[in-house]
């Protein structure tokens, strides 16, 4: 325990105060996002990093058989979920090979690419590495002479297999913890960290589209690099304003653009302005280079933030995109979109224990009776649950389906069933 103390003042000691930068720099960029949740993030990352010293406390206070059962529980964890990380990471590094090796050092260009991306990767297999495990554990110990006898001295099911629930709970709520930010984001900066690692500059997003409403203008921007509010140039800028009655004013098209924070200017470069009269030809204009226009108040921060994918946002950004709730159609289909996936950034975790709730009352067996069909049956019941969250989660997000309900359905229903199954178990 002491160990675990160690490393997590270590880790806190170095990251957290970065993560403090991180958050200021970002609310210095969208002073509109939610600042009481992105305050929390070095908090949340804190915890993350004292999550092994609250485990092996909790280790420290069981009694002898619960401890058994943790440290098979473990060893299934270390083989299955070991093992799933480890073709995972085979089958993804033999496609990114070739693209590693162009920044010179494929080893350190790797583990770079892995270490960003490692949030994403933990919380997108562990349910399913909970899964087997359970399986696997469960089905080895059934008739192991150690639970045989702790279940004909009157120790229910239940009560015999909680340090494998608490487990999954612990599970669940280090999944949550990761995917409060940090998971979402790594997720959606991976395209940007490999073009760095490949020598290129890294970009946050292609084919940016916002509508600035109050100066009636259309950008629409090709590529938008990582760097945006550090100087570097935006590529492929268009940007068309239109009259009051929604009619093309003029259009103007520039190789780069970028945003001055300090004078508050946009500069464009190599641009070229036409202004459209009604009933007549375009009028083209000459510009300098650069094309100065301190009047526009628009900003990146506001194009960008429009452009993220929801999928790619952590909930603090879930919730500042969710601070104004719009009145027309089109924004509304928008508000879903962020509504849903911020309930399903809750939601999610709990599949970490609702995968434990199903697989034991299904793998654990006294008798010689075969397993090959309990977990065949745990398998399909599993995927259902899968494919049912993807059909209501697109309900959510197309506003079809409140957002609370698509991201919590499916989970409380396989949860019902979970807990019926187990009532099942113990009757039989």
């Amino acid at each position: 325990m002491l160990v675990a103390v160690i490393v997590g003042v270590a880790l806190t000691w170095w990251r957290v105060p970065l993560e403090w930068e991180n958050v200021d720099e970002h609310l210095r960029g969208f002073p509109d996002s939610d600042q009481g949740l992105h305050r929390l993030r070095p908090l949340v990352l804190t915890g993350l990093f004292f999550f092994p010293a609250l485990l092996t406390f909790w280790y420290a206070c069981l009694g002898m058989m619960d401890r058994w059962l943790v440290r098979e529980f473990l060893q299934s964890m270390l083989i299955c979920y070991g093992g799933i990380l480890l073709i995972f990471f085979l089958i993804d590094f033999s496609a990114k090979a070739s693209r590693l090796s162009e920044g010179g050092d494929t080893g350190m260009g790797a583990l770079i690419y892995y270490t960003r991306l490692s949030p994403f990767i933990v919380t997108l297999l562990l349910p399913l590495g909970l899964l087997f495990s359970t399986m696997y554990c469960v089905s080895r110990i059934s008739r192991s002479r150690e639970l045989v006898a702790t279940l004909q001295s009157g120790r229910s099911i239940l009560r015999v297999m909680w340090p494998i629930y608490l487990c999954a709970t612990f599970a669940a709520l280090f999944h949550l913890g990761c995917s409060f930010h940090w998971a979402p984001v790594a997720d959606g900066e991976k395209s940007a960290n490999m073009d760095e690692i490949r020598g290129r500059t890294g970009k946050l997003m292609d084919n940016a589209v916002y509508y600035y409403a109050p100066g009636r203008r259309m950008w629409m921007i090709r590529e938008i690099p990582r760097g945006f509010d550090r100087g570097q140039p935006m590529l492929g800028v268009e940007v068309t304003t239109l009259n009051q009655d929604g009619s093309l004013k003029s259009r103007l098209y520039a190789k780069s653009a970028t945003w001055e924070e300090s004078d508050r200017v946009w500069k464009f470069y190599d641009a070229e302005l036409t202004d459209h009269y009604k009933n007549q030809a375009p009028i083209f204009v000459s510009l300098p280079d650069p094309h100065q226009l301190p009047g526009w108040r628009e900003t990146p921060a506001q194009i960008v933030k429009k452009g993220f994918d929801a999928r790619h946002m952590g909930m603090p950004d879930l919730s500042g995109m969710m601070l104004r709730e719009p009145s027309e159609p089109w924004l509304q289909r928008d508000y879903s979109r962020y509504a849903t996936q911020w309930h399903y950034r809750m939601a999610l975790p709990v599949s970490c224990l609702l995968y434990v709730m199903i697989a034991i009352p299904f793998c654990f067996y006294v008798t010689r009776r075969p397993r090959g069909g309990a977990m065949a049956i745990t398998m399909i019941v599993t995927i259902l649950h899968v494919l049912i969250s993807s059909v209501a989660l697109a309900l959510g997000e197309s506003g079809n389906m409140t957002p609370m309900l698509a991201a919590w359905l499916p989970v409380v229903l396989f949860a019902i069933f979970g807990v019926w199954m187990m009532r099942q178990r113990i009757n039989a």
